[in-house]
């Protein structure tokens, strides 16, 4: 297939939603697919590269969150989707609207990907409290988008049944946003001169990093405790003063693929405080690396979906109980160890590779309901989904 992908920018690293975009664009062309990225940033050889857009006020707000938006050029676009088989699209905004118009117009087959939860906004806003104002952007983003699909890509059952709840129509496919292969346990895990405790994650309100810091200051081996915090984002500053009032020992950093990984192989326990999350990329490639989780159980969060028992949960924002589970496997090495190696092993369900034949599957869906009708077949043949909506 040649697909092509539509997504506002290809160049930030430190975002989540660019980087499953890589990860998929990169993983569908070693199986051999042709794939042109549609992006501010874009510089391969197939690739149509974008302008940015400057939306007044929006663009410093989103700039902070790591978010730039594309500027629409038809000409270029038009010639970039002449002999692509499908177009699939990351983000719902005005680029992403204008592109699907066109492949509407060209009679190209078209998916989407819902990576945006409204609940990342309204946090950032300061409106996470606020369950009407979240239903409005569900809707809002319904309306002006995915009700023009007849397919969406979830990357968890927990955000399916969020658009499942909230009217979207479309057909519901659970894949995985799928990590990197690259990240394995450790041949031999070290021994480390403190305990060491990180979590990954952008340092935004809705990652709720400060209950980390909160719990490791209750802990009763706070003095035998190093937090590791791998991420930027607007609420550093916020957290390196509650971690300095509160005398917790913590390092700030952002680290290349490589470097992370040999960071999460070399740390003894993982955290994940997120409220808010769709799934978590960052949680598997720890897991896989064989770390242990604690994870906060959020109902707008999919994360919980990760931990195998209750050991490895806690009650969303509560850093009393978390500075009990954080006790809990500070004392108890020889389980800790025992459920490294189960996790590592849970890991493999959420590998790139499975997800890629999902999308492959889902890509071929779209694909041959579009020729049927367009031969104006009466009859669909029978296709493999893997969530329908009742």
């Amino acid at each position: 297939m040649t697909i092509a992908i539509v997504i506002d920018l290809i160049d930030c690293l430190t975002n989540g939603s660019v980087m499953t975009a890589r990860r998929f664009a990169d993983g569908l062309r070693a199986r051999g697919h042709r794939v042109k990225l549609v992006a501010v940033g874009a510089d391969g050889e197939d690739d149509c590269a974008v302008k940015e857009r400057y939306v007044p006020v929006l663009t410093e707000v989103s700039a902070k969150n790591q978010i730039k938006f594309g500027r629409f050029d038809e000409n270029k676009i038009r010639k970039a989707f002449e002999d692509v088989d499908i177009v699939h699209f990351i983000f719902p905004f005005k680029l992403e609207k204008k592109c699907k118009q066109l492949a509407d117009e060209m009679g190209i087959p078209t998916t989407a990907a819902f990576h945006v939860q409204p609940e990342n906004i309204s946090y950032n806003a300061h409106m996470g409290w606020c369950r009407p104002f979240n239903d409005l952007i569900y809707e809002y983003l319904r309306r002006t988008f995915y009700c023009r699909f007849d397919r969406i890509h979830c990357p968890s059952a927990f955000i399916a049944r969020q658009l499942a709840d909230h009217g979207y129509k479309g057909e519901l496919y659970v894949i995985s946003n799928g990590y990197d292969p690259a990240f394995v346990p450790p041949a031999r895990r070290q021994r480390n001169k403190k305990f060491e405790v990180v979590m990954t994650g952008r340092l935004a309100p809705e990652k709720n990093q400060q209950v980390i810091i909160r719990a490791i200051a209750r802990s009763a081996h706070k003095d035998d405790i190093h937090l590791t915090l791998l991420g930027n984002g607007p609420e550093k500053e916020k957290l390196e003063k509650l971690a300095a009032k509160l005398k917790v020992d913590v390092t700030f950093d952002f680290l290349p693929k490589e470097k992370l990984i040999e960071r999460l192989q070399h740390s003894d326990l993982y955290v994940h405080a997120a409220t808010v999350e769709i799934e978590a990329i960052a949680a598997i490639e720890a897991i896989a690396c064989g770390l242990v989780p604690v994870i906060a159980q959020s109902g707008l969060s999919a994360t919980p979906q990760f931990a195998l028992d209750e050991r490895s949960l806690f009650e969303n924002n509560n850093a009393k109980q978390l500075a009990t589970k954080i006790d809990y496997w500070f004392e108890h090495p020889a389980e800790r160890a025992s459920m490294s190696g189960r996790y590592a092993v849970f890991a493999k369900k959420f590998s790139l590779k499975n997800s890629l034949t999902l999308a492959e599957q889902m890509f071929a869906d779209e694909i041959c309901d579009a020729r049927q009708r367009k031969a104006g077949a009466e009859t669909l043949l029978p296709r493999f989904s893997l969530f329908r909506r009742a």
